[in-house]
């Protein structure tokens, strides 16, 4: 009789890729050995603390910034891809990196090159959980010009960070933790269908956060 290898396939089906709360605080911890981690550090957890695409992120600055009267301090922007106009409260995890930087943001740097740094931070942050997912890699080919595809196989996570993980980050690790209409107004998907493709929870994460609901209820 046929039999299906359930923990076999279950290796073969990619995971998604983000940054829990742990794996932040590790790398938010880690002394990064020159000015140009530091830098790169600090801007991967501005994108994981605020959920910005990283056409967004990388262009904030500190004229957009404003206080309310309560002191709370936003950032103000318009979203690029959406033109929606944003204004998105400063967590205080990125309050500590202004304050850390004299009230400015980390130093501008290219897409590409954030991606390149953050895989060196997450590695020195010890960032290394195998995971089995695609890494665009660049195949030489005899004869032929070289392609760049996506190649899938089992990878410590420290290589599948890319500028992107900030917004899944966010989105995965605020799911169910606040109001859902309070993250959609954070990220600014227009509805919770878009924002659930960010949701990287395993199986076993959304049972143990559904027992902790319940329990808290009493039940």
């Amino acid at each position: 009789m046929w039999k299906f290898d359930i923990e076999k396939a279950s290796r073969n089906v990619p995971k998604s890729v983000y940054l829990n709360f742990d794996e932040l605080d590790k790398i938010e911890r880690t002394e990064m050995p020159n000015e140009c981690l530091d830098n790169a550090r600090d801007w991967l957890l501005i994108a994981c603390y605020t959920g910005q695409r990283v056409s967004d992120y990388l262009r904030f600055n500190s004229s957009m910034i404003v206080k309310d009267d309560e002191n709370q301090s936003y950032i103000e922007f318009n979203q690029v891809k959406t033109g929606t106009k944003m204004q998105i409260p400063l967590l205080q995890k990125v309050q500590n990196i202004l304050l850390k930087r004299g009230g400015e943001f980390p130093r501008k740097i290219s897409d590409v090159n954030l991606n390149l740094y953050i895989k060196d931070v997450c590695e020195i942050a010890g960032i290394n959980e195998i995971l089995y997912n695609g890494k665009v890699m660049t195949i030489e080919r005899e004869d032929l010009p070289r392609i760049t595809r996506k190649v899938f196989g089992c990878y410590p996570k420290y290589q599948l960070v890319t500028s992107h993980i900030g917004r899944k980050s966010f989105a995965t690790n605020f799911y169910e933790k606040i109001p859902i209409t309070y993250l959609l107004n954070f990220t600014g998907h227009k509805t919770e269908r878009q924002l659930l493709t960010y949701i990287s929870k395993t199986d076993v994460e959304k049972a143990k956060s559904t027992a902790k609901i319940f329990k808290s209820l009493g039940y």
